[in-house]
């Protein structure tokens, strides 16, 4: 891969139509996964709908998804895709967290803060919905990404006006922009860990409002609150079946979720 290009992503979608061993033995096979992480691929792609299983030069990524779909899976190559497993890492560590991500991926989604940092500024506009939509003011997106608390849409504007200052935080925002863009190698407290898990949510919020985001972008922002989860509290579950969200590799390699 030439020096700045951006590398080409090998997406498979879920097929019910595939079985999960066929499905685990093309990672294996073609892509040449270990038998940890094809398993764990391959059960994230059932559960996610899709996932960047690898980023490559465009090559390479061509000929696994020419071999992917010659053998009957649904596979995409996809330019600008990163192999999120890789591209961002969260690890438990003395004082804090240790994430790293690198500056190409870091920049990729420099223009996600800034958009919601302009957002919470007291008195602009919003612009640049889906068209043919019509413009939506700020006001009802922020309504919209924080939705009513009340039966009682005056009681909830009420609510969202008291406690405007914290919703909407530029300062808050900022500072996670600020270590995020200066991430390659960073240690994050807890309290920065969770700054850092609320603005990815609005984030992903913000996108599922005024932006045409792909499944893999949703699945990369709930991949990288996770990971921030996991090394935060190891203990944490991932739902009523009471299997933890650190206890397997599926959840580990939901990359892009």
């Amino acid at each position: 891969m030439s020096s700045g290009e951006k590398p080409w992503g090998v997406v498979v979608h879920n097929d019910d139509h595939i079985p999960f061993a066929v499905a685990y033995h093309l990672l294996r096979t073609i892509c040449e996964f270990d038998a940890e992480k094809a398993r764990g691929l391959t059960a994230a792609i059932h559960q996610s709908g899709s996932v960047a299983v690898g980023s490559y030069d465009r090559a390479t990524a061509e000929s696994i998804t020419l071999r992917l779909v010659r053998a009957g899976l649904r596979a995409e190559l996809r330019q600008a895709v990163y192999d999120t497993q890789e591209a961002f890492s969260a690890e438990r560590v003395d004082g804090g967290v240790l994430v790293m991500v690198p500056e190409v991926f870091a920049r990729d989604w420099e223009r996600a803060f800034e958009a919601l940092d302009r957002l919470y500024r007291v008195g602009s506009t919003a612009r640049g919905l889906r068209w043919p939509r019509p413009v939506m003011t700020r006001r009802p997106l922020l309504r919209k990404m924080f939705p009513d608390t009340s039966a009682s849409r005056w009681q909830s504007a009420l609510f969202r006006r008291r406690h405007r200052k914290v919703l909407a935080d530029r300062a808050l925002v900022n500072r996670v922009c600020q270590q995020w863009i200066n991430a390659e190698s960073l240690v994050l407290t807890p309290d920065e860990v969770d700054e850092w898990i609320v603005v990815l949510g609005q984030i992903r919020a913000l996108y599922r409002l005024v932006r045409k985001a792909t499944p893999l972008q949703f699945q990369t922002l709930s991949y990288l609150q996770q990971k921030l989860v996991q090394a935060v509290d190891p203990e944490a579950f991932a739902g009523p079946d009471g299997q933890p969200v650190a206890g397997g590799q599926a959840a580990t390699d939901q990359a892009a979720s």
